[in-house]
């Protein structure tokens, strides 16, 4: 309050004036479409921008001026004045005057030709000034009629096809953005007709004529005669020579080339006489053959293929005009290759609060909070053409431990340990077992999309294994192996599909858990061992990362879909007594996952996720298993509670209630999960100083079970609410999902030192998924009745240091 109060206005010059706001206003009852977009973009042009505040509260502006005294040279001072502070934007006319210019030329060009903008200076306030900039659009014009027109016959005949896809249509609004798509589509059009040296400068301007038809214009779209003679020349390819192993230094000293070869009309050059890669594999890659008619469409996928393969740090193609043949191109194309081997490591660092149990000989069904530390080391080992075909060999190791530092002597040092190795072979390129052939042919996947997919998808063999134990709760392994496919089809879009898949999931339960499984069998079914077999399909993951448009918007698609054990479920529809004791898992799993971004400004944006997913066992007496069911909390999930420690739905564990006075620790219910999840988390994103960045969320969401679980009251999904009366128990009111919701908020701290980024977060439970004291406490007795939403939000009178959940973590939570 003290800083907001302060008069920046005095350390200013007798005739500057600090610049505090600005906007546009479009005149009211104006024909404008899209108001509102229009707007924003306007405002982006606007030449000076007001300072702005930090944490939200505070001119930057006044740190900056109030420490740039004489006196002013201390790390303090240099710190308050260079990195939170701002220069003060003092206002200048003749900026805004150049402002509102370019707002006349944008709606001009967007076919408001009659429009007009002025700004005008608010000073109501001393030697500060609100600006305004006043902008009257006038009327749109829209087309008339369009002709397209070009110097050289097969070119004007080619024009003349593609106008009729044109997005410059007779009776469609002018706007000349589109004349600009236009350009590039017709451009890339001819070039991959053989035109290769033909580009957007070779249009003229656009033409266009109003006086023919009131609020009409007249479109003429020509392109210039050229200038030089191979501007509007079809060309054919020619020699296509490939130099392996490129080095600037031999090519320069002109050194021989003792490997040499020809594959497919290709020439392969190599410094040693064996290739690196063998040029047969090169050649598949290749899409630039002799005698064919340039395609620009080639050369890129050519360019993309070749760097796809991932063993060359370098892809340089370069096209000449063959001195004997005016009409030829000829390609060279040089292929510098990475480092074959490399060796990493990867350090993580996590806190956590868990539960422990007590030992069941001394207190049963009792718990204590752990303060949880934890480290782990994941080295990884790639070789990146291991068999001489591009083959990228890929093994990793993962060792993890989770330590309490407590001095309690009942406490367990040591709590979680993870143990994990995967390797994996991937080739770069397609290898088809004839399920996409036969797939292509009964019209299940079209022609363009299984041509991609053979150019573009790389197949890849995986096995790993795992071990992880949680002290008083369980142990398992895990091993498995899998084929599928990686390809991505396109800059935004790709697909991860696995085919064959055999897993093997041994548990082991300590003795504190097992007992509080026999209290529930529908969570004990799901903890067992069980075999994952699929032969044919296992998992699809879809996903789709959207480039932002002017606005700075942008979203993200992830989707997955699983089908575990299909075939075996199949089989026991014909035989009865196959599996018997359902030791083969057989579940259908689906997740949905869109995020939003928002970015006001390079260090200031909008991030927002919308989770959901379900899975459903496909046989009656199983559930989805505990490994992949879904849980809420944790550092990048619900944030005011620990991992697998909120829910499902309104049920309250009785593990979450301290024995010794009854009390509410909302930290222990640690192995809670559900067949559904639904979350949303808002988070803004700003930069306080420096490399260091500040944040404020919301996180709202929770788990559920599908069907209704007596050992798990209020856990299930509902769209309406209404009482229940369970066998030995008292009846409560189940609410529906809905009022299940939990809510959290806070802020957190990112360190952003580029390579990685490192976040700590606060966060506070703000809506509880049950009705509660005001702490988080759950009513007891609860009556059957539905209570007010009060008795779901936190008191903040009965608020505790202790209530903050802190959360560590590397990356952005989404």
């Amino acid at each position: 309050m003290l800083l907001t109060s302060c008069n920046v206005t005095k350390y200013l010059a007798e005739d500057a004036e600090l610049l505090t706001a600005q906007r546009v206003a479009i005149r009211k009852g104006s024909k404008l479409e899209n108001r509102g977009e229009v707007n924003y973009e306007l405002s982006l042009l606007a030449q000076q921008k007001p300072n702005g505040n930090f944490l939200f509260l505070f001119p930057r502006e006044h740190f900056y001026l109030a420490n740039s005294k004489p006196r002013d040279t201390t790390r303090i001072d240099r710190f308050l004045r260079n990195t939170i502070g701002q220069p003060p934007v003092l206002y200048s006319d003749s900026l805004a005057r150049r402002s509102a210019e370019l707002m006349e030329d944008f709606l001009r060009y967007r076919g408001y030709f009659n429009a007009t903008a002025y700004h005008e200076p608010d000073r109501r306030k001393r030697k500060k000034v609100n600006l305004i900039y006043h902008v009257e659009p006038g009327t749109r014009f829209y087309i008339d009629s369009v002709q397209y027109s070009s110097p050289a016959p097969e070119i004007d005949s080619l024009l003349q096809v593609l106008k009729e896809d044109s997005p410059l249509q007779p009776n469609t609004p002018l706007n000349l953005n589109a004349f600009d798509e236009e350009k590039a589509r017709i451009s890339r059009y001819l070039r991959d007709e053989g035109y290769a040296y033909f580009s957007g400068n070779y249009f003229d301007k656009l033409e266009i004529d109003t006086s023919q038809r009131e609020g009409y214009a007249n479109i003429y779209l020509s392109i210039l005669p050229p200038e030089q003679e191979e501007a509007y020349r079809k060309y054919r390819i020619g020699e296509v020579t490939v130099i392996t192993d490129y080095s600037p230094a031999l090519d320069a000293a002109g050194a021989a080339y003792p490997g040499d070869t020809v594959v497919d009309g290709i020439r392969f050059l190599s410094p040693t006489p064996r290739f690196r890669m063998r040029p047969e594999l090169l050649a598949q890659n290749i899409f630039l053959h002799t005698d064919s008619t340039y395609s620009r469409e080639a050369y890129e996928k050519t360019n993309l293929s070749l760097g796809g393969l991932g063993i060359y740090r370098f892809v340089r193609i370069n096209q000449v005009v063959d001195p004997n043949q005016p009409d030829v191109l000829n390609y060279r194309i040089q292929l510098s290759p990475d480092k074959r081997m490399s060796v990493g490591v990867d350090l993580d660092l996590n806190y956590t609060n868990r539960s422990q149990l007590v030992n069941t000989d001394t207190d049963q069904n009792t718990a204590f909070n752990n303060n949880l530390i934890g480290v782990s080391v994941s080295p990884n080992f790639r070789n990146r053409n291991v068999f001489g075909g591009a083959e990228l060999l890929s093994v990793a190791l993962r060792a993890g431990v989770e330590i309490n530092p407590s001095s309690d002597s009942a406490a367990q040092f040591f709590n979680t340990i993870d143990l994990a190795a995967e390797v994996s072979l991937n080739l770069p390129r397609f290898k088809d077992f004839g399920f996409y052939r036969l797939a292509n042919r009964t019209g299940i996947l079209s022609g363009n999309f299984y041509q991609q997919l053979r150019e573009r998808a790389s197949t890849r063999y995986s096995m790993a294994y795992e071990y992880l134990l949680i002290r008083t709760f369980y142990a398992y392994t895990t091993a498995n192996a899998r084929l599928g496919y990686d390809f991505r089809r396109s800059a935004q879009t790709s697909y991860r599909i696995n085919h064959a898949a055999v897993d093997i999931l041994n548990f082991t339960i300590e003795p504190q858990f097992e007992e509080i499984l026999q209290n529930n069998q529908r969570l004990r079914r799901s903890i067992s061992d069980q075999y994952f077999f699929s032969a044919l399909f296992r998992n699809l993951e879809y996903s789709r990362v959207g480039r932002p448009d002017r606005h700075g918007r942008s979203m993200n698609l992830n989707g997955q879909f699983e089908l575990t054990g299909g075939e075996v479920y199949l089989a026991r529809q014909f035989f009865n007594n196959l599996d018997p004791r359902d030791h083969f898992a057989q579940y259908a799993l689906a997740v949905a996952d869109v995020r939003y971004y928002k970015q006001f400004s390079p260090l200031r944006s909008f991030a927002s996720r919308l989770l959901f997913g379900i899975g459903r066992p496909m046989v009656v007496d199983q559930e989805v298993p505990y490994v992949k069911q879904f849980f809420a909390g944790g550092a990048n999930s619900m944030r005011a509670w620990a991992p697998r420690g909120l829910g499902p739905g309104g049920y309250v564990d009785p593990l979450s209630i301290d024995p010794a006075d009854g009390t509410f620790n909302n930290n222990l219910r640690l192995y809670q999960t559900g067949d559904l999840q639904l979350e949303l988390n808002l988070e803004y994103r700003f930069n306080l100083f420096s490399f260091v960045r500040g944040a404020v969320f919301t996180d709202i969401g929770n788990v559920w079970t599908v069907e209704e679980d007596p050992d798990r009251p209020g856990s299930q999904f509902l769209f309406q609410g209404r009482i229940r009366r369970e066998e030995g128990s008292d009846p409560f009111y189940h609410q529906p999902f809905y009022r299940q919701l939990a809510v959290a908020g806070g802020a957190g701290i990112r360190i952003d030192l580029s390579y990685f980024i490192f976040r700590l977060d606060l966060a506070l439970p703000l809506r509880y998924n049950y009705p509660q004291m005001g702490d988080g406490e759950p009513i007891s007795p609860r009556e059957p009745i539905s209570y007010p939403e009060t008795a779901y939000w936190r008191d903040f009178g009965s608020f505790r240091f202790s209530d903050i959940t802190f959360q560590l973590g590397l990356g952005y939570p989404f």
